[in-house]
């Protein structure tokens, strides 16, 4: 191979790398755009309870459902740095285990938990993160037994 031919080709594959890398970093800015915009209204939410009370499930009391909104933002903050290869592995389980440890932690997964695993559904690194929280939930709510919880 001609010296030109390698040094175009080097060229390319320089140029290609450099496309997918501004490619992901423009992937993960929206990414955290979104997760702002969604941690804003949570937080909107959690202090204005007139506003929250909106949103509520009509059984619920709106103190409750406000305290499930802060599980709710934790698990979103926790799902971003999952997304952006911050959160994985052991450590993303700890994170897990120790949301779950939580009353309401336990309680909002009961609630919402199917919710967000339809929400993930098809997009594989939302999917693994919410397996990851199930589990989670799921060792939590067993006793030494292997039973549920009442």
């Amino acid at each position: 191979m001609k010296l030109h031919h390698a040094t175009a080709l080097a060229v390319a594959a320089v140029g290609a790398a450099h496309l997918v890398l501004r490619e992901r970093h423009h992937w993960q800015q929206n990414e955290i755009a979104v997760m702002r915009n969604q941690l804003d209204w949570l937080t909107h939410l959690t202090t204005h309870p007139e506003f929250a009370q909106i949103w509520a499930p009509k059984d619920m009391d709106v103190t409750e459902y406000i305290k499930l909104l802060h599980v709710n933002q934790q698990i979103c903050a926790l799902s971003l740095r999952h997304k952006l290869g911050l959160l994985r592995g052991r450590r993303l389980r700890f994170c897990a285990d120790e949301v779950m440890k939580r009353e309401y932690g336990l309680k909002y997964w009961e609630a919402y938990g199917s919710l967000r695993e339809a929400e993930s559904d098809g997009d594989g690194l939302a999917g693994d993160f919410t397996d990851v929280m199930h589990a989670a939930y799921t060792r939590a709510t067993r006793n030494s037994s292997g039973t549920e919880r009442p």
